[in-house]
């Protein structure tokens, strides 16, 4: 019999904690933490994110999820009194930031979204975490709706790739 070293489960959701191996992370909460480090790897490269990005969130049933990515990353460039502490996307531990983001969009597609604002004004003014937070709240619905449930091990099923398309 196998054990599952996963971190423990509160009710219904995996705890995310910091320091987290990525690895151990659902997948839909990698895909999650993916687009944002990403995006900020690329922006400390001086490199546009737009198209892996797009070409990831489409195939993986969520083509609307870089946008709300670059609106939440674009606000936190701007507007952060200290940008969170992303990683890059080969690291292979979660910095507190990133455990704190994740639990957040948990929260969010769980229906208890209240204190979105409350988090992001960790790093940024309060007008600046309103708009944050509706940016991040797309962020965690459009995941959700492409079928990524931070809080389930379940992957969607994605649709077979039109006939004629090559991996190369």
């Amino acid at each position: 019999m196998q054990t599952d070293h996963r971190t423990p489960i509160r009710g219904s959701r995996q705890t995310i904690a910091a320091n987290m191996p990525f690895v151990a992370l659902y997948p839909a909460a990698r895909l999650a933490l993916w687009g944002l480090r990403y995006w900020a790897t690329c922006a400390r490269q001086g490199r546009c994110p737009a198209l892996l990005l797009r070409d990831v969130f489409v195939s993986a049933g969520a083509p609307l999820a870089p946008l709300s990515i670059d609106r939440l990353m674009r606000i936190f460039a701007v507007a952060s009194r200290h940008p969170p502490a992303l990683g890059c996307p080969a690291c292979t531990r979660l910095t507190d930031d990133e455990a704190e983001l994740l639990s957040t969009i948990q929260s969010i597609q769980g229906g208890e979204g209240m204190a979105v604002e409350r988090v992001l004004s960790a790093w940024l003014p309060w007008q600046a975490a309103e708009v944050a937070g509706d940016a991040l709240t797309g962020y965690a619905r459009l995941l959700l709706d492409g079928g990524y449930d931070l809080s389930s091990a379940r992957v969607p099923e994605l649709t077979c790739p039109p006939a004629g398309a090559r991996l190369h």
